[in-house]
C-alpha cells in the first residue's frame, strides 16, 4: 500500500513532478508512471524528465510476491560530439522496495553498474543497501499521509580505465506515503552538501505535455 499506486497506473497513468534541490540550485524533475500488464507480468515503468522536459532516465521494475525488483535500466545522454545516445545498465540484485520486513536489521541490496555516455572508458557502479527504519507521517498538499521511512547506504565507485578511480558512500533518506509513493528523497553528499527531491504535485500527461508547450514559447 505504501508503494507507487500500481492498479491505477495501469488505467491512469501519471506524472510525478518534484522539486530537485542543492545548496545552490533548485529545479524540477518529472517522472512519468504507468503500470503494464501482461499475462501473469506486472510491470512497473517510469520515465524520467528534467528541467528541459528532456528524457534521461528510463527504467522497468516487476512485481514479485515479496516486493519490486528492477528488471531494467536506461540512461539518456550526448556523446563527444553532441548526438543523443543511451546506455542501458547491468542490474544485479535489483531490490529497490519490500513489501514486508522482520525488523529494521533486514537489508536489501541493490547493484547498478553502467558507462558514460561520453567515455565508455569510464563505468561507474552504484551498489545500494537499504533498510527499513521507522513508520511515520507525510504532509503533502494539505494532506496528512501514513508513511514507511527508509535509509539507505549508497556507494558511487567510478572506474576508469586511464586515471584510475574513486568511490564515495552518500547516506539516503526514503518516505513513501501510502497510496501515493515515494514523496521525498534526502541525499546527504558531505556534511554541508545535498542533493534533495520533494513530491509537489501529480497529474496526466496531458498537463506535462501543456507545462512542454509553455515551455517552448519562453
Amino acid at each position: 500500500d505504501y508503494y507507487f499506486p500500481l492498479k491505477q497506473l495501469q488505467t491512469q497513468p501519471k506524472v510525478y513532478e518534484y522539486a530537485f534541490k542543492t545548496r545552490d540550485t533548485s529545479i524540477r524533475l518529472y517522472s512519468y508512471f504507468q503500470t503494464i500488464v501482461q499475462g501473469d507480468s506486472i510491470n512497473f515503468v517510469g520515465t524520467d524528465y528534467d528541467g528541459d522536459f528532456r528524457i534521461v532516465l528510463m527504467r522497468r521494475e516487476e512485481k514479485l510476491q515479496n516486493g519490486m525488483k528492477l528488471k531494467d535500466l536506461t540512461f539518456f545522454g550526448t556523446n563527444t560530439e553532441g548526438l543523443s545516445v543511451e546506455k542501458k545498465a547491468s542490474v544485479q540484485g535489483g531490490a529497490v522496495f519490500p513489501f514486508e520486513v522482520k525488523d529494521s536489521n533486514s537489508v536489501f541490496i541493490n547493484i547498478i553498474k553502467y558507462s558514460d555516455p561520453k567515455d565508455s572508458t569510464k563505468e561507474t557502479t552504484l551498489t545500494r543497501n537499504l533498510r527499513f527504519l521507522k513508520t511515520t507521517t507525510y504532509d503533502f498538499k494539505g494532506r496528512k499521509y501514513d508513511a514507511l521511512e527508509f535509509e539507505m547506504k549508497e556507494e558511487q565507485a567510478l572506474k576508469d580505465n586511464e586515471k584510475g578511480g574513486w568511490s564515495h558512500v552518500y547516506k539516503v533518506q526514503q518516505i513513501f506515503a501510502k497510496g501515493l509513493g515515494l514523496v521525498y528523497t534526502k541525499r546527504q553528499v558531505t556534511d554541508s552538501e545535498f542533493v534533495e527531491m520533494k513530491l509537489l504535485d501529480v497529474y496526466s500527461m496531458e498537463e506535462l505535455e501543456k507545462k512542454f508547450k509553455e515551455h517552448l514559447t519562453k
